[in-house]
């Protein structure tokens, strides 16, 4: 433990230098001198901004003093991704550690959509404690004031907690916590959902340790024990790792080493990374997606419940169930993307300059299937399901990926002429097309995606960052400097190193269908295991030629409760 009490991650044992591959990383990513290298390396807590910086922040604090003082009703509306269900376990675990008994909901993905509904308050208010009552929302509620306005006429006081782009329509009339809001001095912050909850606690905690009639509910609350929940909400939403954020996730993943809430710690059981150093990859590759099936198969309320109960044999339950809706939605993926695969290729992708496929898809996976269009085709890909509505009528629901260059929110501004609804970033979108409105969108959407392409100026590659050996790499000082490098995410890649010349020894395919490539690299004092992810077709070209060039980057193994660090290869 450092002098902060937050665990640090350990110097190696033998070598302390920092290799000079790492300071050149560093110096490409903007981060030079004694004082700014050992900052990014070893970021604290203490360097947090302080909570009144939010906007509101303190008004918000207040409000909620208020409604616990006259034991009113408090409502938690999260959204259904990890961001929020992860920032209303926090609220929820927080309030249950000083005592206070909350409502929480978590709309249906597939039944309820996104954000708050009138529907949920006028079917559930008669079970309320109090006539007056709070809601607080998490990841959502900015877009929402037609639905607050609502919700204060029935007597409720509304406190939003969001990270998304203000509307132009401006901000609902109730207390807003928005980094996005101009005069917040956390703007440039980025903070997730989940992020923006966390700040409340703490602006919250702070202004009952100085209530007499509360102070003593927090005199041993430490809110350390909730930044697992911060760790993996803002990793899984892939917002920018500012500062904050970076010192938010470190912290986070080395609370998560030992997690406090029993729920978290079954989680990462399950997922056979319980007990070591955690990193972003086993947040986005193997616990994300555990919490994220859940929400796009329309069940998040389990990972809430998960994280929120201390009952064993609930927990057990919760984490099968988990189990079961993550292979539900692997199956679900396999099956769309091997429609939508059939389909473009009836396509001209190479002239269009987008693929777009619709029909009997699951709408809870669109985004995954069109994440894996783009992979294919390189352009810009939307997936949209067909539902049916009153009266026998069709509309497509769905959701788009983008390619570096191509602004899909843009693309679909010019086009709202035939949608519904959408929203989304440049990245990643939502849209809703009625059936009657399909062959216009499908024109429209062509002609301005075509028109950005001709205007693009980005370039995207995969070439590595530094030249450097695989032996260089993959030794114990240069692979524990390369984990004080993370979190890795946006603004903070993961490294690719390039090595001119090794060789491989042996090679052979893995995986279904034989997609992967396994193979064991040449080294000095021991030989290094690799895997090529979707490289199986490159099994003929390593056999018969094993001295090679590749790129490549360290990732960890987990494998039966044993981690080794092997080569990940991207190209060779």
């Amino acid at each position: 433990m450092n002098k902060n009490g937050q665990k640090s991650r350990a110097l190696p044992p033998t070598h302390l230098e920092i290799p000079d591959f790492i300071i050149e990383l560093l110096k490409q990513r903007g981060i030079t001198g004694k004082n700014n290298v050992s900052s990014f390396l070893y970021p604290q807590l203490k360097n947090l901004p302080n909570p009144p910086l939010m906007e509101n922040l303190e008004v918000a604090a207040a409000l909620i003093l208020e409604h616990i003082a006259d034991q009113n009703q408090i409502v938690i509306w999260g959204d259904y991704d990890v961001d929020g269900t992860t920032g209303t376990a926090l609220l929820v675990n927080f309030f249950k550690e000083i005592g206070i008994e909350v409502k929480w909901h978590i709309p249906g993905r597939l039944t309820e959509g996104y954000g708050l509904n009138t529907a949920w308050f006028r079917d559930n208010i008669s079970t309320f404690k109090s006539k007056r009552f709070l809601l607080i929302t998490v990841d959502s509620g900015v877009s929402n004031a037609e639905e607050i306005q609502y919700i204060k006429d029935l007597g409720g006081h509304v406190i939003v907690t969001d990270h998304h782009v203000i509307p132009e329509s401006g901000l609902p009339e109730c207390i807003v916590l928005n980094p996005e809001q101009a005069s917040c001095k956390l703007k440039k912050e980025k903070l997730a959902g989940v992020g923006v909850a966390f700040y409340l606690v703490a602006g919250l905690r702070a202004a009952m340790s100085t209530d007499n009639r509360l102070q003593h509910l927090v005199k041993d609350l430490n809110l350390k024990s909730f930044l697992g929940f911060v760790a993996l909400g803002t990793v899984s939403d892939m917002v920018e790792l500012t500062t904050t954020n970076r010192i938010l996730v470190r912290a986070g993943t080395e609370v998560m080493d030992s997690p406090k809430f029993r729920g978290l710690q079954a989680l990462l059981h399950s997922s056979d990374i319980f007990g070591t150093e955690i990193s972003s990859e086993d947040i986005g590759f193997l616990i994300g997606p555990k919490i994220n099936a859940a929400g796009r198969l329309g069940d998040s309320r389990v990972v809430v419940e998960l994280f929120t109960t201390d009952d064993d044999v609930e927990i057990k339950t919760k984490i099968k169930k988990l189990e079961r809706l993550n292979q539900k939605r692997k199956d679900l993926c396999k099956e769309g993307a091997d429609t939508a695969f059939s389909e473009i290729c009836r396509q001209d992708t190479g002239k269009n300059k987008n693929c777009v496929v619709y029909g009997d898809y699951h709408l809870g996976v669109a985004g995954i299937v069109a994440s894996k269009l783009v992979e294919f085709s390189k352009v810009p890909s939307i997936v949209l399901a067909e539902q049916h509505v009153a009266g026998g009528e069709k509309i497509y629901k769905g959701s788009g990926r983008s390619v570096d260059g191509i602004n899909l929110i843009a693309a679909l501004s010019k086009c709202s002429s035939a949608i519904e609804k959408f929203g989304g970033h440049e990245m990643a979108v939502g849209l809703t097309v009625a059936e009657n409105q399909l062959d216009n969108f499908l024109k429209l959407f062509t002609k301005e995606i075509q028109s950005q392409f001709e205007n693009r100026k980005i370039v995207h590659t995969i070439g590595p960052d530094i030249e450097c050996s695989v032996e260089d790499v993959m030794n114990e000082n240069s692979l524990h400097y390369l984990s004080l490098l993370e979190p890795f995410g946006r603004h903070n890649p993961q490294p690719k190193f390039y090595d001119r010349s090794v060789q491989v020894i042996h090679a052979k395919t893995v995986g279904h269908g034989a997609d992967h490539l396994n193979m064991t690299i040449r080294g000095v004092y021991s030989n290094h295991k690799g895997i090529g992810f979707g490289l199986g077709e490159k099994i003929s070209d390593v056999q018969e030629e094993p001295n090679r060039s590749l790129i490549f980057t360290p990732t960890k193994n987990r494998f039966r409760g044993t981690v080794s660090w092997q080569v990940r290869v991207l190209s060779l």
